[in-house]
């Protein structure tokens, strides 16, 4: 199952929706993946998608799957995430 796009905004959706999932602001959420607010905010924004060694730090310290990060498919990720995080086919970008 997947719940939208690729593109950057599409990313930044999920992020966001991670990010308040957790219960972080911006800016305890970019301490946890090691990078700068700046960075974070740009990620958010869909100005510029994590590379991989970012995205590798969020899968690794939140649970969620690259291809959840990247893809929006929701099949792979943990059931107590699956019920934290919203599903966005609805707001995806086309």
């Amino acid at each position: 199952m997947s719940d939208g796009g690729k593109s950057n905004k599409d990313i930044a959706k999920r992020l966001v929706a991670l990010r308040e999932a957790l219960g972080k602001n911006q800016t305890a959420f970019a301490a946890l993946i090691e990078v700068s607010q700046p960075a974070m905010n740009n990620y958010e924004r869909g100005i510029r998608r994590p590379d991989l060694d970012v995205a590798f730090r969020i899968q690794l310290r939140t649970g969620v799957t690259l291809d959840w990060i990247y893809l929006g498919k929701r099949d792979g990720l943990p059931g107590q995430l699956l019920e934290l995080l919203p599903d966005l086919s609805e707001r995806m970008v086309g």
